[in-house]
């Protein structure tokens, strides 16, 4: 199961126009069904990427958001993982099932506490909390398969954050 969704966001990430709606904030590729909008602040870039059956990705960047995905924060996560996309450091995390955190989103669609994937883009450096985060209560692979291929795409090089 693991090797079929890693497959698929390779596929997805080297055919840019395979499936694609749209193309939303920071040169992301939204999915068919999938649509962004885009909330005006200060001190931040907010998103929220909406889509089937409720689903939402929640997307905020700026100098001060901090690592979402934090790796002193290993015992909440199934799985954490860090990797280099477009030369920045990525953090990916996946909060455990059944564990209530500050991420626990207030529109969780009556889903149970836990399954929340953190996205951490490091756009400062290791040290920075100049940072581009996503998060998404995630209540099925499918829901997994779609947020990860989305963001996969994200490049901030694309807008200013």
């Amino acid at each position: 199961m693991r090797n079929v969704l890693v497959r698929s966001v390779l596929l997805f990430v080297l055919s840019p126009g395979l499936g694609v709606a749209q193309s939303g904030f920071g040169g992301i590729h939204l999915l068919e069904g999938y649509s962004v909008v885009r909330v005006s602040t200060i001190d931040a870039a907010i998103c929220t990427i909406g889509g089937k059956s409720g689903f939402k990705i929640y997307f905020e960047a700026g100098p001060n958001e901090g690592s979402w995905a934090d790796p002193g924060e290993l015992g909440r996560y199934s799985w954490f993982r860090q990797r280099k996309i477009h030369g920045l450091e990525v953090r990916y995390a996946l909060v455990r099932p059944g564990l209530k955190t500050q991420w626990e989103l207030h529109r969780s669609r009556g889903l149970p506490p836990g399954n929340i994937l953190l996205v951490t883009f490091l756009l400062g450096g290791n040290k920075s909390d100049h940072t581009a985060n996503f998060c998404a209560k995630i209540a099925s692979l499918d829901e997994l398969a779609d947020a990860l291929l989305m963001i996969a795409t994200f490049d901030p090089s694309k807008e200013s954050f």
